[in-house]
């Protein structure tokens, strides 16, 4: 049975998302049929074949905390198909995932970010995921040219771990022209931006789920 759990979980854990945007996202299409029950120390057993946790410096991005606020402690655990030994720039697909738990001790995927493969090719930044005293779960990616840090919370009107902000940072080039910071507050929809003169924009309020952002995206979404 031990096999087949893992099985289910690794399934559901790559089953491909929907990639029209949408106000809630769907329970039955992200939850596996079974729950997994786990221990604290073998919460591992949740990692697919060829998959590892990601470590920045010494520290495992995989973090215990009560996420939705539902009173019961989860998981958000950032995993590539890399390695540590090289830095992860060898990975090809990098996730960052939900783990809910449950009253009976079992954990289920919530929902999982799409594909971040780029945030793990140049700088390792000594603090990759980490969640905040209010449940903000953020993950940060550093280049040679450029950082971002992205801000995901459960919303309790989406059911869903949503992209509530972002901070993008542009160096620029050689002379430092085109860099400046641009700031979004997905929530109330505002955006400021020093990069190229200072300017604010409004944004649309609908926000994005996690699973709806990755490589493809993800500077669309927040530095544009």
């Amino acid at each position: 049975m031990h096999k087949l759990y893992i099985l289910i979980i690794s399934i559901v854990f790559f089953s491909c998302n929907n990639t029209k945007k949408s106000t809630k996202t769907s329970k039955q299409e992200i939850a596996p049929k079974e729950n997994i029950i786990v221990k604290d120390n073998d919460v591992d057993n949740f990692i697919p074949d060829g998959y590892e946790v990601v470590f920045s410096g010494n520290e495992s991005n995989k973090i215990k905390a009560d996420l939705n606020t539902d009173g019961i402690l989860d998981y958000v655990i950032l995993i590539a198909n890399g390695n540590k030994k090289e830095k992860y720039s060898n990975a090809t697909s990098v996730k960052l995932a939900i783990f809910e738990g449950q009253k009976d001790g079992s954990f289920i995927l919530k929902n999982e970010a799409g594909n971040l493969t780029y945030s793990f090719i140049y700088t390792n930044p000594d603090v990759r995921v980490k969640v905040t005293d209010t449940n903000i779960i953020s993950i940060k990616h550093q280049s040679m040219r450029h950082d971002y840090e992205l801000k995901f919370r459960y919303q309790n009107s989406y059911e869903d771990y949503m992209l509530i902000g972002a901070e993008y940072n542009n160096y620029g080039n050689a002379a430092h022209v085109g860099a400046g910071n641009t700031s979004t507050n997905f929530i109330f929809g505002k955006r400021t931006s020093t990069i190229d003169g200072n300017k604010t924009s409004n944004l649309d309020k609908l926000l994005t789920p996690i699973s709806e952002v990755n490589d493809d995206n993800i500077y669309d979404l927040i530095s544009n």
